[in-house]
């Protein structure tokens, strides 16, 4: 897929889930209020910051789709990671605030309701958080998208809290309210758990961690007709775009033409690898005896 056309797909899969969890959030809000349960008001404030994290989202991609320049040669995809953390910031300010409210009504004992209404509105934004993190989650990984997987894990959160919230409701109608404020801490732990994968799998993006087993690398370079051995493989990057230079070496007698040719179909055979867009940097060297024996891939050859 294009890049452009990544961008434009990423962008309207965003404003999709923006709606959705506006209208979600907006009607969990209501009910929370309504009944003065925690849990519920708890739940539409992890919605509503899905919905920001939606617009974080936009936000980034409208950075991170810029073209290269000279201040930022490689481009600007890494912005697409660090919206990721805004996102997971964003989470943990929630767990806080989540946090504080339960110990304020542990204290002060207050009773909420669990109304006909409740249940009704709970049920169908459980239903639309888990269509939503479904098909959030399968257009990050065809996209490959970190922040369309970033924020369909947040959705997730959400359906499981949903259910949870629904089960503290039951709890309620059975007369235990204290199982809201409760069921209300053990929420600020699935979001917090939530925020910790995102930051893992952005760190890792950012710390230039090899995302290709160089192996990989290796055998399908020396598949190439005409490549005699290959060293010094790196990658880095993440989904959507990666990076890789490696060293060839090929018969020293050859034309600047040929190797070139040779050149340009590892690049090729690399990025059929990996299976997704990437930028290929391939240094040619002359294959001399010497220099195989000190490179660790290479395949046996005759002068």
């Amino acid at each position: 897929m294009r890049r452009s056309s990544r961008s434009r797909a990423i962008r309207n899969t965003l404003l999709v889930v923006l709606a959705l969890n506006l209208t979600v959030a907006v009607a969990k809000l209501i009910v929370g209020i309504v009944t003065g349960s925690l849990a519920i008001l708890s739940d539409g404030l992890n919605s509503l910051f899905d919905a920001s994290a939606n617009v974080v989202g936009l936000v980034g991609m409208a950075v991170a789709t810029r073209p290269p320049d000279p201040e930022h040669p490689y481009g600007h995809r890494r912005f697409e990671a660090l919206t990721a953390l805004v996102i997971a910031g964003a989470m943990g300010l929630l767990v806080v605030q989540i946090l504080q409210e339960a110990w304020q009504r542990l204290h002060a004992g207050a009773h909420p309701e669990a109304t006909p209404l409740s249940f009704a509105v709970m049920t169908a934004t459980l239903l639309v958080n888990v269509g939503v993190s479904t098909w959030e989650r399968r257009r990050g990984q065809e996209l490959r998208s970190p922040i369309l997987s970033a924020d369909a894990k947040h959705t997730a959160a959400d359906a499981l809290v949903s259910l949870a919230v629904i089960a503290g409701l039951v709890a309620v109608r059975l007369g235990y309210p204290l199982v809201d404020p409760l069921l209300a801490i053990g929420i600020a732990g699935v979001i917090g758990w939530g925020a910790w994968t995102i930051i893992r799998d952005a760190a890792l993006t950012l710390s230039d961690t090899a995302v290709v087993p160089v192996e990989v690398i290796e055998c399908a370079v020396l598949a190439v007709p005409g490549v005699r051995g290959v060293h010094n493989v790196r990658t880095r990057g993440g989904d959507g775009l990666v990076w890789v230079d490696l060293h060839i070496q090929v018969d020293p007698e050859l034309s600047v033409r040929a190797a070139h040719d040779i050149a340009s179909t590892v690049a090729r055979a690399v990025e059929d690898t990996i299976g997704q867009s990437a930028d290929v940097t391939v240094h040619v060297e002359p294959a001399l005896p010497e220099h195989l024996r000190a490179t660790r891939g290479y395949r046996a050859w005759m002068e």
